[in-house]
């Protein structure tokens, strides 16, 4: 409870961790972080710490890690923070930052997270940025961030495994250099204002598992779902609030292509106001646990063969003009049904 007590550097300039997560710590971050010449690792998050991140903390040249998450810290990130060239860890997610990213971001090479989501970051991108190539992790969701995404070259980037810009305000088309990363497992670009279609440069991504591109501006489903049917990986795909009045690609428009062997969520396809019918390939996704295509223009009646779906256990068609009974072999759907039948007691 109450404020961090002033830090013990004052008395050992040899400590080297300082860990105060998950407490009731509460008002601003004390003076004489600085004089911890020896610290590595300065934790804090998970309280209800406020103000400015202290300005001697950029003077502690050693830090490899800031983790501060869900506080209600304030104010910028100084652009000092380059002083800090061996930090590895950024964590300063869900916090109240505004301001722009540093301009030389870049200079923190080694850095290999940054976790800055859920705070109120504007600007965009630095171009330096392209310098920090150990960076494995970049997750900047639930900002203000803002630029033609398709003008920053992520090529550089070899090593990122997650990159999530969702939820700001980026636009232009989705950027082919994004394509380059052999390493990426998920991207999430939803909710911004990125136009155009998805490339088939997507197939290079050879272990991607999770991609978010809903709510945005995108066109051709069914160029999409050929395209992405291939990734032999992809496990969970959010497309929805796009592709407006589109028809929903038939049989007849993705024939040939026996994909989406791992697909276990296609959630959503929501609020696209997608034309057509239930089309029957989606029976041969035997791995399918979640289906969303809520909020669109489907019509005819509820398929049959959605129970051969084995692990279906979501199933969202509200808000569109299906007609029709529904069908019993539904009831039946292995995921829906319990293996502990009731027992009479005696």
């Amino acid at each position: 409870m109450g404020p961090i007590p002033s830090f013990p550097c004052i008395n050992s300039s040899l400590v080297s961790l300082l860990d105060f997560s998950y407490n009731h710590h509460s008002g601003h971050i004390p003076s004489g972080l600085g004089a911890c010449s020896k610290l590595k690792f300065f934790r804090a998050g998970f309280n209800s710490l406020s103000g400015p991140l202290p300005n001697d903390m950029y003077n502690v040249t050693g830090l490899e890690e800031i983790s501060l998450p869900s506080n209600h810290l304030s104010g910028p990130i100084s652009s000092d923070i380059v002083n800090l060239t061996k930090l590895i860890n950024l964590e300063l997610y869900r916090n109240e930052l505004g301001g722009k990213l540093p301009v030389d971001i870049g200079k923190l090479s080694k850095l290999k997270y940054i976790l800055l989501d859920g705070n109120s970051l504007r600007g965009s991108l630095p171009p330096t940025l392209v310098n920090c190539t150990n960076l494995t992790k970049l997750i900047l969701r639930f900002n203000f961030l803002e630029g033609d995404i398709s003008t920053f070259n992520f090529s550089s980037l070899h090593q990122l495994t997650i990159i999530d810009l969702g939820f700001n305000n980026f636009s232009g088309n989705l950027p082919v250099s994004l394509y380059s990363y052999k390493s990426l497992i998920a991207i999430r670009l939803a909710a911004n204002r990125l136009e155009g279609q998805i490339l088939s440069e997507v197939l290079q991504l050879k272990f991607l598992f999770f991609l978010s591109i809903s709510n945005n501006r995108l066109t051709n489903i069914t160029g999409t779902i050929k395209i992405l049917m291939r990734c032999q990986t992809l496990s969970i795909v959010h497309l929805g609030g796009n592709f407006p009045h589109e028809a929903l690609p038939s049989d007849d428009n993705v024939s040939g292509y026996d994909g989406f062997q791992n697909l276990r969520s296609l959630s959503t396809l929501s609020q696209c106001q997608l034309t057509g019918q239930l089309p029957i390939w989606l029976s041969k996704l035997k791995k399918l646990e979640a289906l969303d295509p809520g909020f669109n223009r489907i019509t005819g009646s509820i398929p049959s063969w959605l129970s051969t779906l084995p692990r279906l256990f979501r199933l969202d068609l509200s808000n569109n003009l299906i007609s029709g009974e529904f069908p019993k072999e539904l009831c039946a759907l292995p995921a829906l049904v319990s293996n502990k039948g009731s027992s009479r007691q005696q």
